[in-house]
């Protein structure tokens, strides 16, 4: 063999050697791209299983699923140290250099590190907790709550709190820039998710607190309830027909006092509160002097102002909040606890309490004695439904559901006279309040208010429709059409009595104030009567709470209708989408919007 034969057989070795290193070295990069790609999916998958926990976790906290949160928790657990595991392998860890790739490994594993992190440290810790109390915790026994189970539930919301917020610091952290689509969006909503979790979880730490302090752990507190009389409308529902102090002192809840609107006696001339011009030009001045009128204004807070004045310069004391419910919210609640036994013989269901309180009463008490008699069902109604709460065998979870319809309903409102509980009221429906702005939903108004001394609202039926092009123009227009009719039959109106029939005018006519609110930042552009029964007359046009304010007065005869509309501009800017807040009335107002470009009719 030559040198130059040998040389060229020496290279083919070479060759052959190096074409093998190579292809080795591609396979071994085949498998660690298809093992951490393998990796990768699994962790993917984890990750989307955990996120579907969440979920899970959300939806049995709202309900008080609190027997499943453990399961679930553990569940998620295993899921997120899955993700986790996957992302800690030493090939993953390799590949973490690889340009561009390795971008997107540490955003994976970070995630997965964050979101496991939260998992362990934040929702396994509460929901042990929450899962040993269970929700028989939540029932009153013997007229007291116990404050162990919240004490507990504070002492691992803070260092849950803490972890929290340091995983969010974390995957807000996270270098987004060079990843793929699909993992820049994850990281994206991850980010979403931990923020709001974190929003969430100081509205609980927060809730804890007040609640303690509501429930009297720093000392007794005194709480006025108020059955609001739809018979007799208002813009929050009703006038005040029986009142009830209740004080609360580390758990203990008392039935102190009672009393009735009668109580309070007229006082015009002598505001209660500081009165405000402009209120009084809408709402009459009697708004500050008669209690009955408090409700008057679609606005709670500056009800139970009016009420916890009233109530401190006929009784003295304290009023630490006032809470508001209506005959509506009381028939769902007795959905919930069953029949109540009253002591005139009467029991109380969820299907009868509304006609029995708001009309049957008054027929079977007339005559000089009969407000008194009224008076005094009304008191033990109080009294029993409170002494049925306080003893309760229902489903804490099934009380709580229908007590929140009647918060989304706006039947059941409360008002706290510490700021910090104030401010924890107004995060929800219970406020009373209506929107300052247009971020979160372009709400107009339609209010109604008894003028007659009656309680001929029991036969009146209403409906609104709020046409708007508000998700299609620039500068939107908002119409608002109410309709009222009395159901009042001349047979029946024969029959009524005196304190059911209107004061001046008996049972042949009765007069409704209507008040129609534009969004905020809209203004006027007209008011009109469509259809006036026996008449029906433009009033006040003025602004409050920060809108327009077109009100109308409705008189109406047995079995008439009337018609009344009201139209208002908005400016440019922002709008979101459009509803129509109204009195909670005895018969439900008819609502409709009509917004074209914002989705289903409503």
């Amino acid at each position: 063999m030559t040198d130059s034969t040998h040389g060229r057989a020496t290279r083919a070795r070479e060759l052959k050697r190096g074409l093998a290193v190579f292809a080795g070295i591609i396979a071994f990069l085949f498998l660690v791209v298809g093992w951490v790609g393998v990796r990768a999916l699994n962790a993917n998958a984890a990750m989307d299983k955990a996120q579907s926990l969440l979920e899970t976790l959300k939806t049995q906290a709202r309900s008080l699923d609190v027997a499943s949160l453990g399961d679930t928790s553990n569940a998620l657990s295993e899921s997120t140290q899955e993700a986790v595991d996957q992302t800690h392998d030493p090939l993953w860890q390799v590949a973490e250099h690889v340009p561009y790739v390795g971008n997107n490994l540490i955003a994976v594993r970070q995630m997965a590190e964050a979101v496991d992190s939260v998992s362990h440290k934040t929702i396994a810790p509460i929901a042990t907790i929450a899962s040993t109390l269970g929700v028989s915790s939540l029932r009153p026994v013997n007229g007291r709550i116990s404050l162990a189970p919240i004490k507990t539930l504070e002492s691992v919301l803070g260092p849950a709190s803490s972890s929290l917020r340091g995983a969010s610091a974390t995957v807000s952290d996270i270098d987004l820039s060079l990843t793929l689509p699909p993992i820049r969006a994850a990281g994206h909503k991850l980010s979403a998710l931990l923020s709001n979790a974190n929003a969430t979880l100081g509205e609980m730490r927060s809730l804890s607190s007040v609640t303690s302090g509501i429930l009297g752990s720093k000392g007794p507190r005194t709480y006025i309830l108020v059955f609001q009389n739809l018979a007799e409308t208002t813009a929050l529902g009703g006038t005040a027909a029986a009142l009830s102090a209740v004080t609360v002192d580390h758990g203990t809840i008392t039935l102190a006092r009672q009393a009735s609107s009668r109580d309070f006696p007229w006082q015009d001339g002598k505001p209660v509160i500081p009165e405000d011009p402009k209120l009084s030009a809408l709402f009459n001045a009697a708004i500050y002097s008669r209690l009955n009128l408090a409700t008057s204004r679609p606005d709670f807070p500056t009800a139970a102002r009016i009420t916890k004045a009233f109530w401190q310069q006929r009784f003295g004391g304290t009023v630490d909040g006032v809470i508001s419910i209506d005959p509506g919210a009381l028939a769902q609640v007795l959905g919930a606890t069953g029949p109540v036994a009253l002591n005139t013989g009467d029991t109380l269901t969820s299907a009868n309490a509304v006609p029995l309180l708001l009309n049957t009463i008054y027929f079977r008490y007339q005559g000089p004695s009969g407000p008194t008699r009224t008076d005094a069902f009304f008191a033990d109604v109080a009294k029993t439904m409170f002494g049925a709460l306080m003893n309760t065998q229902a489903d804490p979870r099934v009380l709580l559901a229908t007590a929140m319809q009647g918060v989304r309903e706006h039947r059941i409102l409360a008002w706290s006279s510490h700021p910090e509980e104030q401010k924890l009221i107004a995060t929800g429906h219970l406020d009373g309040v209506l929107p300052t702005d247009n971020s979160e939903s372009t709400t107009a108004g339609v209010f109604f208010r008894d003028m007659s001394a009656s309680k001929m609202d029991y036969y009146l039926t209403t409906a609104a429709n709020l046409t708007t092009d508000v998700c299609t123009a620039t500068t939107p227009t908002f119409t608002v059409a109410v309709g009222l009719h009395s159901k009042l039959t001349p047979a029946e109106a024969a029959t009524l009595p005196s304190y059911v029939a209107s004061g001046p005018w008996g049972a042949t006519q009765f007069r409704t104030q209507v008040f129609v609110y534009g969004p905020p930042g809209s203004t006027i552009a007209s008011a009109a009567v469509t259809s006036a029964g026996v008449s029906t007359t433009l009033g006040t046009m003025t602004d409050d709470l920060g809108r327009p304010v077109a009100t109308f007065w409705v008189m109406l005869a047995p079995g008439q209708s009337s018609t009344v509309t009201a139209t208002f501009a908005g400016a440019a800017g922002k709008y979101a989408a459009p509803e129509l807040r109204v009195t909670p009335m005895l018969n439900p107002t008819a609502v409709t919007v009509d917004a074209a470009g914002c989705g289903a009719k409503k």
